[in-house]
């Protein structure tokens, strides 16, 4: 009788420190990966050639920072499920999925450092990244999952009172800017920090108003 009433603390012990602890995990998230962008926008450890997308040190920030996005899905989820639990469970399972290409994109970016200190051309590298491959449709799906996570948080603070507006327009902005950015390559050091910046602002947004 003991051990059960023992277990049942501690799992209230448990879930009472995650419950503290979860806004602040949340933005480390995006806050990593807006220093890793301001890392690659200030030109730090770019590599050479056709990996002049790719920095060094921005792909080692990049890749301890992805897996604390699944903190920031459980939390934007855990918040609009306030308002609405199938949203806050949307939000959460199509986040947590995307969670996956996150940390692929950051692993090829350490993966394409090493590979180029160790003597492979980075053109090479960087061509066999852009080559077309059936292959890829699994991550452009969950990629696509993780984005519409972000847009519908977004959405649904819009339409509650659950957050600042603000935060809800953060959360939708960041992604078209993301996506100008590491899709397309256009003004990378503007729309690379500036979207990884909305995130974090939007997320912060949630974290700033959940004891209202």
């Amino acid at each position: 009788m003991n051990s059960t009433h023992e277990k049942t603390e501690s799992r209230t012990q448990w879930s009472a420190a995650w419950e503290r602890a979860l806004p602040y995990l949340a933005l480390v998230g995006p806050g990593s990966w807006l220093i890793a962008a301001l890392v690659r926008a200030a030109g730090i450890g770019t590599l050479e050639g056709g990996l002049g997308w790719v920095s060094r040190p921005e792909g080692f920030i990049m890749t301890i920072g992805a897996p604390f996005f699944v903190a920031t899905f459980i939390f934007m989820g855990q918040r609009l499920a306030e308002r609405s639990v199938r949203t806050g469970i949307a939000v959460t399972v199509l986040g947590i999925l995307g969670v996956a290409p996150l940390a692929a994109v950051s692993g090829f970016r350490l993966f394409a450092a090493a590979f180029t200190d160790a003597g492979i051309d980075p053109n090479t590298i960087n061509q066999a990244f852009e080559a077309e491959s059936v292959w890829y449709l699994g991550v452009l799906v969950l990629n696509l999952g993780q984005f519409l996570a972000w847009i519908i948080a977004g959405i649904a603070i819009l339409r509650t009172d659950i957050a600042a507006k603000w935060a809800g327009v953060a959360l939708i902005l960041g992604v078209p800017s993301v996506i100008i950015a590491q899709a397309l390559y256009f003004n990378l050091e503007v729309f690379w920090p500036l979207g990884t910046g909305l995130w974090l602002i939007g997320v912060w947004g949630l974290v700033a108003s959940r004891d209202n």
